[in-house]
């Protein structure tokens, strides 16, 4: 093998590592990535919507997702709520539960999404 197949072998070796290392550090060292989701009862309004996150979306550990698609409240009514807990922990979890409960005429249920 000639000295300019081996350099060349030798570059692409270490940018194989060096991308495998970057990518397992982002990886490892990345919030997770959990989002409960609240569904609301068949009759909620947009107002009992809005009275959630006003509630429930400034605990500490708690970033609420905003809502996508038409802003009209006629649109987003049939939506869910969704709270981001990437960087909460589990008794900053356990308070935002407490806080939906507090809502439990309007919620039909909550889950949670991604990691657990």
């Amino acid at each position: 093998m000639s000295r300019r197949s081996k350099v060349l072998l030798g570059i692409g070796a270490g940018l194989l590592l060096v991308s495998m290392l970057i990518t397992g550090f982002k990886i490892l060292f990345s919030p997770a990535n959990k989002v409960l989701v609240v569904t609301m009862t068949q009759d909620a309004t947009q107002a009992d919507r809005q009275a959630l996150k006003d509630a429930c979306g400034g605990l500490p550990g708690v970033v609420l997702v905003k809502d996508q698609g038409d802003p009209s409240a006629s649109v987003q009514g049939r939506f869910p709520v969704r709270f981001d807990l990437g960087k909460a922990t589990g008794k900053q979890e356990a308070d935002l539960t407490s806080c939906i409960n507090l809502h439990g005429s309007k919620v039909r249920g909550f889950l949670s999404e991604g990691d657990n």
